[in-house]
């Protein structure tokens, strides 16, 4: 169970604190707002009213304790940055930090912050792929060119098995899962494709946006 504290309770704060507790996690939660407080206090496992831009109270907290402190102050960037520096100071094992702009992200990697997130832009970059096309169901960047995506099959896919279509082969990805009445299974090669199932992809960026390109 990963004991996390997110300072500051703007929308990306608060509902990372909702999902956290619902995953399992041990959330401890700081704003000086009594109203988002008593909104959240009964989801996490602590709420504190307080400043999350003062040294002491921020050491009061025993943050170094926590596996990861998530800085999220809404529009407040000097608050930000000084809470990241007391963290830095304070040795806290992994801080993650919400950027509101280019420049404010890199101040907070020159100060050390592990993780920088712009979950407005963010969401943005995952939700454009599946509006630009309609058979991508959910879309994960990730490191060196790599993404994962789930897409409903081609028409030339169904009544196929995966051996039969050679898939990693022919499109150059590799299928992870297959989603089959809202459950996940591992891919059979001898498995046959149908028209509703769900295929979790695997693959370079630009393979993926080749084989998105495709007739459905």
């Amino acid at each position: 169970m990963a004991q996390v504290a997110i300072l500051g309770l703007s929308n990306f704060g608060y509902y990372l604190a909702l999902r956290l507790s619902e995953l399992g996690s041990e959330v401890m939660v700081v704003d000086n707002d009594r109203n988002r407080i008593d909104q959240i206090k009964s989801y996490v496992s602590r709420a504190v009213i307080a400043d999350a831009t003062d040294k002491r109270t921020l050491e009061k907290l025993s943050l170094e304790n926590m596996d990861a402190v998530v800085i999220s102050l809404g529009e407040k960037l000097e608050a930000s940055i000084l809470s990241a520096f007391y963290l830095k100071e304070m040795k806290v094992k992994r801080i993650i930090a919400k950027a509101l702009s280019e420049d404010h992200a890199r101040i907070l990697e020159k100060i050390g912050v592990d993780r920088v997130v712009f979950p407005e832009r963010d969401s943005g970059y995952k939700e454009a792929p599946l509006i630009h096309r309609a058979g991508i169901v959910q879309y994960v960047q990730l490191e060196k060119g790599l993404s994962i995506l789930e897409m409903k099959p081609l028409e030339e896919m169904v009544g196929k098995t995966i051996r039969q279509l050679d898939f990693r082969k022919k499109y150059r990805c590799q299928i992870l899962a297959i989603r089959a009445n809202d459950e996940y299974q591992l891919p059979d090669p001898d498995q046959k494709i149908e028209k509703e199932h769900i295929l979790t992809l695997l693959g370079r960026e630009e393979d993926l946006a080749i084989l998105q390109k495709k007739p459905k």
